[in-house]
């Protein structure tokens, strides 16, 4: 859903065209039945001058049956009967071309269509209207640049746009929350009590703001007018909700990592608070990765409880999980290994007696602050990267437990260029580019989402039919709802 609010005052003034000519001929077109389009088309597209006859013959109908339909298609001043022949005006054919492709069946209302719109406005005008550089070489793609050009960039205008009117906020809220991104216009026209006119002028100012669109639906023997989106936000909303992880349905079969949402900091203090009253020792691996002696795996099992220690599997799990926890300490400078003993740091006990969620968080910001980074390139790494993939989870703010995987397939996060999207053009039709990640950025998001907003107490991880699996915490939501 998309909230305008007042941060911006919109400069868009209908009054600099001629605005009420084009509005009574959007009531026109809304109008005309099939026929009397079949014959409006049939005009836009013939040479300026039409001898009469002519018509009559491609259209295979009298002149007593064409004369009706050309006196009230006559009123769209599209055109003058002069004698025996048409005479089309060059200017309203321009404007016609544009509104006949609405009556297209395949016709998709995109940038392309956007651009013929501007294009009824004087040129003059629109720097007026939009802040461009008025020296700009193309006014068009200074406009993609500066609203269009990314999601980001898009949303960012659509959140600070002020249309000043609470009838045009409730018809693109509406809009916004309807299932296909589309509403037919008599519905709003009766919501909101506008006349055919009012309509009309509502519509022109939101397609000039950018935020939708007037198109039309063929239904049977009639075309029936639709306000919808702009074909290449559609598209880019389609994705959103096409990547959109899938809740597990069986939530209650879903094995926890570990039983509580702070687990991994509550982990740390029982394994720090029992290294100040108990020697814990520890040994090299043959991957030179800290775990602890068998003994003192034993002393900690007692402590630690929600491990499955009856099979290996189990066992592995709790090697790893603990040689974590060591690597963590170690690494926040809250123990040291001494003579193959793990030793407490000076700061062990105020740490320890800060509330769990400080624990939680102070082991995640130091975790970014510290990290080497070593194993991902320099340019993936800075801050505001990570801040980008943190924010990812936002989409699973109202889920329960989602596949790592199929989140990780569906993530938007603007980290490198090949990763950002972009409104491309291709051939005649634009598109936002969809993310490309390489396997660096993937392993990149998966050690912060699933390793460190674990640590955090922000993500839950566990697993379902073996499978890894993720599920915002309460603190989760907090933070990012």
């Amino acid at each position: 859903m998309v909230e305008t609010n007042i941060f911006r005052k919109n400069k868009i003034n209908l009054e600099d065209y001629d605005y009420q000519k084009d509005i009574q001929n959007r009531v026109l077109l809304s109008h005309f039945p099939p026929e009397y389009l079949e014959i409006l088309e049939e005009i836009v597209y013939s040479p300026p001058t039409i001898p009469l006859d002519k018509l009559i013959k491609q259209l295979g109908k009298s002149f007593e049956e064409l004369q009706t339909i050309l006196e009230k298609l006559a009123t769209t001043d599209l055109f003058k009967i002069e004698e025996d022949k048409i005479v089309v005006n060059k200017e309203m054919r321009k404007y016609f071309e544009t509104q006949i492709m609405k009556f297209e069946e395949d016709f998709t209302p995109g940038m392309e269509f956007l651009q013929a719109l501007l294009k009824k406005v004087p040129i003059h005008v629109l720097p007026n209207w939009y802040p461009i550089p008025r020296t700009s070489n193309n006014i068009f793609n200074s406009l993609i640049e500066k609203y269009l050009q990314t999601p980001q960039t898009f949303q960012r205008y659509l959140a600070e746009l002020n249309l000043g009117d609470e009838k045009l906020n409730g018809i693109v809220n509406d809009l916004f929350t309807s299932p296909d991104y589309k509403i037919y216009s008599e519905d709003l026209r009766k919501k909101y009590q506008l006349t055919e006119e009012e309509f009309e002028e509502h519509m022109l100012y939101l397609e000039f703001n950018f935020v939708c669109c007037l198109v039309y639906e063929r239904q049977g023997e009639e075309w029936v007018e639709v306000v919808t989106l702009f074909q290449e936000w559609k598209d880019y909303l389609s994705f959103i909700k096409e990547t959109q992880p899938k809740e597990i349905s069986q939530k209650s079969q879903v094995k926890r990592t570990r039983p509580s949402d702070f687990a991994f900091a509550e982990d740390m203090s029982t394994i720090l608070a029992l290294s100040i009253s108990k020697p814990l020792y520890v040994k090299l691996n043959e991957n030179e990765t800290w775990v602890f002696e068998k003994q003192s795996a034993n002393l900690i099992t007692k402590q630690l409880k929600g491990f499955d220690l009856k099979s290996e599997e189990g066992q592995a799990f709790f090697v790893d999980y603990t040689a974590k926890i060591i690597q963590k300490l170690l690494f926040l400078k809250l123990a040291h290994v001494e003579k193959g003993q793990l030793m407490p740091g000076d700061d062990a006990e105020e740490w320890l007696s800060l509330p769990i969620e400080k624990r939680s968080l102070n082991t995640y910001k130091l975790t970014l602050t510290n990290f080497s980074f070593t194993d991902f390139p320099s340019e993936i790494c800075s801050e505001r990267n990570i801040h980008e993939i943190e924010k990812t989870i936002s989409r699973i703010i109202e889920s329960e437990w989602v596949f790592l995987e199929d989140f990780l397939s569906g993530i938007i996060a603007p980290i490198s260029e090949n990763s950002k999207m972009f409104l491309k053009k291709t051939g005649r039709f634009w598109k936002y580019t969809p993310p490309d990640y390489s396997e660096n950025e993937m392993e990149l998001f998966k050690k912060v989402i699933y390793e460190w907003l674990f640590e955090a107490g922000i993500i839950a991880t566990g697993s379902y039919e073996g499978k890894e699996c993720i599920k915002i915490t309460p603190l989760g939501q907090s933070m990012f709802g």
